[in-house]
């Protein structure tokens, strides 16, 4: 499969500057492995990238063994930071990872990652 990679981090970097509180974005296989990411403070998320697959494989199963629908988002909310993740399509081949400080809005900023998820699509065609 042949990646528009700079469209991704172009759409990653259109998120970013749409956040306040942005910390970092990235595009993950869903077997864990990073496709493209942006950051602040040259933050590298590959190291993450297994665990938030692993997060995010462990939420579809568990959701398509329930019968409790489709998986949406899932966000995760430490002291200092939100993490949210997305799936990117329905293909459930990707997903977006975005981190931002507590004083963003979660709910704001899953609004900005689903106006992405277009331009990312595309990319990963």
């Amino acid at each position: 499969m042949k990646r528009n990679i700079p469209g991704l981090v172009t759409a990653l970097q259109t998120l970013g500057y749409s956040i306040p509180g942005f910390i970092a974005a990235a595009v993950v296989s869903l077997d864990g492995h990073p496709i493209a990411q942006v950051a602040v403070d040259d933050l590298d998320l590959s190291g993450m990238c297994g665990h938030f697959s692993s997060i995010l494989q462990g939420t579809l199963q568990s959701l398509y063994q329930g019968g409790w629908g489709d998986y949406e988002d899932t966000v995760i909310t430490s002291a200092d930071r939100h993490i949210l993740l997305r799936v990117v399509g329905s293909n459930k081949e990707a997903f977006q990872v975005l981190i931002t400080t507590r004083e963003a809005d979660p709910i704001d900023s899953l609004e900005v990652m689903a106006n992405v998820e277009g331009a990312i699509g595309a990319a990963l065609r």
